[in-house]
């Protein structure tokens, strides 16, 4: 043993020098922690594709008789989120169905009965901004309000910049005495009246637009269909529908709003006397047999099912119209009625205000023109109506046949069984817009081939 192995021995072996603590790692484990949660639970609250059993209406499906009964409970619930929307409607009847195509017809119609109107204005949309057609719509929701008429709004706060360019005729139709409720979608969801807000403790409207667009005027009459209050619904850049309707099934329409109303904080009696005066009976309840669905993520998928059905079911003719058509499922649906012998048309954009879409639907061009579909695209706007016509029935109102409507926004829609709606529709709607179309060809070129495959791809989070 050497002096110096010795002296160490005699010493003891030295401590061994003080470890770093590496706080930063700990936290880097912590964030992925967090980060995979906040994943897994963005999947399960809005990405997941849920599919309740929605269809037919079950017996205990709310009749319209029953809407102020129905309200007046949901209304009395302890602070109600917009993940307590579980309600379900049942067949009905309609006296009148309107539909009107663009926004040159429909726009002066809305206005005119909102200034005819004496009781109550509600209004629920997802695109409500200023400009020509939103001042227009705001100065009239003015003047009701001068004249004593209640107006409540439900707004999406993504589709009409309620925080940004639009806060200004927010503040006014607020002050003018505007009862407005907001969803959230992006952002920190909060309840309650505008300018009084507070955090909502519940996920249920992140992820989740509310893309309803409804207008009720004193419970009587009620519009529904896709158009926003927006200009390019008036200067052509949009081309859309939407329907007005009387009878019965407005009041089922009604407790709709006022449900949605309600969820987000909006104060409302929660008794059946104090809601009566929002859901007069007609004086005609109509004869033609309506029932609302619609889309309530993993609550309500009756619109898809209801879609399914009539595609399904189609024997002598199957119309369809709409922005985005990427769901695989209907895709093939849509092409194999067209192989059991019925004339399917397909009335589509030639350019949407989606480029991803537009790639995702022409990757099943040569799909269904093999099957014998015929594809009609517009040139002339983006064709944004949402219109099905199967046989003798129509489904009108908000739901695109994509995935994130189909499966995860809030949407509406009156499906119509009656002849003479269905003629009325195709002859406002289809056939004059197929006469100024051309048809689709099969996209060729390895390129726009694989951009297409690439778009279909991504269908699940279209």
């Amino acid at each position: 043993m050497t002096a110096d192995a010795d002296s160490r021995t005699r010493r003891g072996a030295e401590p061994a020098p003080p470890r770093r603590r590496h706080w930063w790692r700990w936290v880097g484990r912590v964030v992925a922690v967090l980060g995979v949660a906040a994943l897994l639970t963005f999947w399960w609250t809005t990405l997941r594709l849920a599919e309740p059993a929605s269809w037919p209406p079950p017996s205990a499906a709310i009749s319209a008789a029953d809407s102020v009964r129905a309200t007046a409970a949901f209304a009395a619930r302890s602070h109600p989120s917009v993940g307590d929307l579980d309600m379900r409607y049942g067949w009905s009847t309609a006296a009148s169905i309107e539909p009107l195509p663009e926004g040159r017809r429909f726009f002066p119609r809305m206005l005119a009965d909102i200034r005819a109107a004496r009781s109550s204005i509600h209004l629920m949309q997802f695109g409500f901004r200023p400009g020509r057609v939103g001042g227009a719509f705001a100065a009239a929701l003015e003047d009701a309000l001068a004249r004593g008429v209640e107006v409540r709004l439900v707004v999406d706060g993504y589709g009409s910049r309620i925080s940004g360019g639009s806060r200004v005729m927010y503040d006014r139709l607020a002050s003018a005495g505007a009862q407005i409720v907001v969803n959230d979608a992006v952002g920190l969801p909060r309840t309650g009246l505008w300018r009084d807000r507070s955090l909502a403790w519940s996920l249920a409207q992140f992820g989740h637009p509310e893309h309803r667009k409804l207008l009720i005027v004193d419970g009587r009459i009620a519009y529904i269909g896709g158009a926003g209050i927006e200009d390019h619904f008036m200067n052509g850049g949009f081309y859309d529908v939407m329907v007005r309707v009387t009878g019965d099934v407005v009041r089922q329409l009604q407790s709709v709003f006022l449900t949605t109303f309600r969820a987000h904080g909006g104060p409302l009696p929660a008794t059946e006397a104090g809601l009566s005066r929002y859901f007069p009976v007609p004086a005609d309840p109509g004869e033609k047999p309506v029932v609302v669905v619609g889309t309530k993520h993993a609550r309500d998928v009756s619109a898809l099912e209801v879609c399914r059905r009539l595609i399904d079911g189609a024997r002598r003719r199957l119309d369809l119209t709409g922005p985005y058509l990427t769901d695989d499922d209907l895709i093939d649906r849509i092409a194999a009625a067209a192989r059991r012998g019925v004339a399917v048309r397909l009335l589509v954009s030639k350019h949407s205000n989606s480029a991803v879409h537009d790639a995702a639907l022409r990757r099943h061009y040569s799909e269904l023109l093999a099957a014998g579909v015929q594809i009609w695209e517009y040139p002339h706007a983006v064709m944004h109506g949402k219109v099905l016509l199967a046989d003798d029935t129509v489904l009108v109102g908000t739901v695109n046949l994509d995935d994130w409507s189909l499966y995860r926004s809030n949407e509406v829609a009156l499906l119509i069984e009656d002849g003479a709606t269905a003629e009325l529709v195709e002859r406002r709607l289809f056939l004059p817009c197929m006469a100024v179309s051309h048809p689709a060809e099969a996209p060729s070129g390895a390129w726009t081939r694989l951009i297409d495959w690439l778009a279909d791809q991504l269908s699940y989070f279209l």
